[in-house]
């Protein structure tokens, strides 16, 4: 997991920037999609992981009406942990889970369980009193062992919303936690926190005009501000719902058409979504789609999305497939000069060869 936020005063804390409108993300923050990850963790081994019991993080809402917060955590070997993230200003109301217990190995209905759960529900309950005269906490619940994949819906009353993230995890000796080559193993969070229901601007949906070859498909590509990669479609419809209702995302036209069929031997080209991520993958390579459908879950399957040209003769132009690792995604470009340009100057960009060939716009 990758460090990115280091405060623990509610006076210092992390400006996300404009939520809805994230372009102004502080330079020195990495975000993956919406999703922010920190292990800044409170431990009771010695010597302590980290002594950091609160962080706290702050975003603008702009015209949101609400949020979803989303959690995920993540430990390895024996352990006994919880997290609970709240809002300390900005939110009226909350709806579902604020906090979470999760435990593994020999902590499984250990004291070291039962004493996560005493102190999640005595600083929820004490949360909930010093709130209670701002924020509606009546929905408010925490989960055992379902942390991972539940989510809350805040309410924002239209000011700067700041929220706190408390986290501990506990341990009776420096040898329980058997990852990491025997070494106490840091608790990893993350939360997401994405634009649930709010007044959007007025936005211009392209106006469609009729292809001069009559390509049966022309992909449309848009460049996502939150996580610095791409996401492609051929469907009109998904086009505009995203230019209508996702402003991180940054329409960039249509980029390349494709004349391959199915009946004409084009080669299917497969869409994933990866969740650790929230970045897309495409693949016109029939083994490596089933070999990612079996061997990696949390790439979710999303069909077929065109099809292209598997060779070089078919006329069509080479599409350039690299491998980002600063934020585990791939780029796709027709242009051999930014093909060129990339190799040359861009160290994180690992080149993977043409993905398959596709025809100009």
């Amino acid at each position: 997991m990758v460090e990115i936020f280091k405060n623990d005063t509610e006076a210092t804390a992390t400006d996300l920037g404009t939520l809805a409108f994230a372009s102004n993300l502080p330079t020195d923050v990495i975000a993956k999609t919406n999703i922010w990850t920190f292990d800044h963790v409170f431990s009771l081994i010695d010597p302590p992981i980290s002594d950091d019991i609160y962080d706290y993080y702050s975003f603008d809402p702009f015209q949101l009406a609400s949020v979803t917060v989303s959690f995920h955590a993540r430990s390895t070997g024996d352990y006994a942990n919880y997290v609970t993230v709240v809002p300390v200003q900005g939110v009226s109301k909350i709806e579902g889970y604020a906090s979470g217990v999760w435990t593994g190995g020999e902590h499984v209905n250990s004291p070291y369980e039962a004493f996560a759960e005493t102190l999640i529900t005595d600083s929820l309950t004490a949360w909930k009193n010093s709130v209670a005269s701002e924020i509606d906490t009546s929905g408010v619940t925490w989960q055992r062992d379902g942390f991972p994949d539940t989510e809350a819906i805040w309410h924002l009353t239209g000011e700067e919303v700041v929220l706190a993230v408390t986290g501990f995890e506990f341990d009776g000796t420096t040898d329980q936690i058997s990852a990491n080559g025997g070494n106490p193993e840091r608790v990893d969070y993350r939360l997401a926190i994405d634009p649930h229901v709010g007044d959007i601007p007025d936005v211009t949906l392209p106006v469609d005009t009729p292809d001069a070859d009559n390509s049966p498909y022309e992909v449309y590509r848009f460049f996502n501000t939150l996580t610095g990669s791409h996401f492609f479609t051929t469907s009109t419809t998904e086009r505009d719902s995203i230019i209508t209702n996702t402003p991180t995302m940054t329409y960039e036209g249509n980029v390349f058409d494709s004349n391959a069929t199915a009946e004409n031997g084009g080669s299917a080209v497969y869409r994933f979504y990866n969740t650790a991520t929230g970045t897309h993958f495409y693949t016109a390579n029939a083994e490596e789609a089933a070999n990612i459908s079996s061997n990696l879950p949390h790439f979710n399957a999303e069909g077929i999305v065109y099809y292209a040209h598997s060779a070089s003769d078919s006329g069509g132009t080479a599409l350039y497939r690299f491998y980002n690792t600063s934020n585990d995604s791939h780029f796709f470009t027709t242009s051999v000069t930014e093909r060129d340009n990339i190799i040359s100057t861009l160290g994180h960009y690992n080149y993977e060869g043409v993905s398959y060939y596709v025809d100009l716009a």
